[in-house]
């Protein structure tokens, strides 16, 4: 920047150099630069815009078209041009400064940042540039953009950005393996086989990229020479800052994709729960209540056998003329009561009488030895 001021009426303006350049992409290509080569040269266009912001300037709109390269004695040196929309960072840049109208989008989609993409008021700070950065930096080392802008079109320019604000792109690695026939090509503009370009790419500056790209942005470099820091460490191989994000993040960033459709399953596991816990109380009622009964036919069964001792004695039967009590409970029901003798076909005794104080129906049935005849009796409820 040369100059800078406002005109007149209050518009403000920058004077500078017309450059005679190429997009730093369409360079790269025509020069058959390799990996690190073209890192070098991205370094260069992070430390211009470090300078660009620490003059209190905001690009908003980093591209190809607006990162031109030229030579100078031979030596390619990038240039940033079209500061049409950039924005002050200080008022007191100039008198007066031109704030973008509120909920109007601000950049080109496919280098705009999350935060670019929102219909809100939050303000758009340096990392935005270091967002676009990030897209350069993944179309320099892949040949291709983060999305597919081309699909993404044919859905309307609200889904555009839905996925800048939601979606995460590919590492670039990843994306690397899907590029099938043109890989081979990309691979050849780098000077390497495309095996090797996957191979290149995996690890460090997956992670740098992807961190530039983060959507939230306090999660991305602070500076754009924070970026081009670790892009020198990577080729130094010393240990980049950027690293693969944690299985917490990963989680946090789920959820938050998916809310909705956790939030509905969430509501039918509530749901479920909420019947297992129903059905799981009344099961225990149940039990209990079986428990009871139980209990009480216990009881009841011992009082029998006193009554069934006492009856015998008084009518003078044998041992093995006894009767064998076989009683079964369920649903606060007992029944099948066996009396077996020898002695014939005999009125129901006074101890049958004692099941009645807990039962609606008690059955007695028995038989005589010898004889088929069966005879039943219902206690009063």
């Amino acid at each position: 920047v040369l100059d800078g001021g406002a005109t007149d009426r209050g518009r403000p303006y920058f004077v500078m150099e017309l450059v005679k350049g190429i997009p730093i992409t369409q360079y790269c290509d025509q020069a058959g630069l390799d990996t690190k080569e073209r890192l070098d040269l991205f370094s260069e266009v992070c430390r211009a815009v470090q300078h660009a912001h620490q003059k209190g300037i905001i690009h908003r709109d980093l591209k190809p078209n607006n990162v031109l390269v030229t030579l100078h004695d031979g030596v390619p040196v990038p240039k940033i041009i079209d500061f049409g929309i950039a924005k002050a960072t200080d008022r007191t840049l100039t008198e007066k400064t031109l704030f973008t109208e509120y909920r109007q989008v601000v950049g080109t989609p496919e280098y705009m940042a999350p935060e670019q993409a929102e219909l809100t008021s939050l303000d758009v700070d340096t990392r935005a540039d270091v967002y676009s950065l990030g897209v350069l930096l993944y179309e320099l080392l892949t040949g291709t953009k983060p999305f597919d802008m081309k699909s993404l079109l044919k859905q309307g320019y609200g889904e555009i950005l839905r996925t800048i604000r939601e979606v995460d792109p590919p590492r670039p690695s990843t994306r690397l393996s899907t590029l099938g026939d043109q890989l081979p090509a990309i691979a050849k503009q780098r000077h390497t086989q495309p095996k090797l370009l996957g191979r290149a790419i995996r690890g460090d500056l997956d992670w740098i990229v992807m961190k530039a790209l983060e959507k939230d942005r306090e999660r991305r470099y602070e500076t754009a020479n924070g970026l081009a820091q670790d892009l020198g460490r990577h080729l130094r191989n010393e240990p980049v800052a950027a690293g693969p994000p944690s299985a917490v993040y990963r989680l946090h960033k789920f959820v938050r994709r998916n809310r909705r459709s956790l939030l509905s399953a969430a509501a039918a596991l509530a749901a479920l729960l909420v019947g297992l816990s129903v059905a799981g109380g009344v099961w225990l009622q149940e039990r209990e209540r079986v428990n009871r009964v139980e209990q009480s036919v216990g009881d009841l069964v011992a009082e029998a056998e006193g009554l069934m001792l006492e009856n015998a004695a008084a009518e003078d039967f044998d041992d093995d003329e006894l009767p064998e009590v076989v009683l079964s409970a369920s649903n606060q029901r007992m029944s099948i009561l066996d009396w077996k003798s020898s002695a014939g076909v005999l009125a129901p005794p006074k101890w049958a009488e004692a099941f009645a104080l807990d039962a609606s129906t008690v059955a007695l049935s028995w038989e005589a030895a010898g004889a088929d005849s069966v005879s039943v009796w219902s206690a009063p409820p």
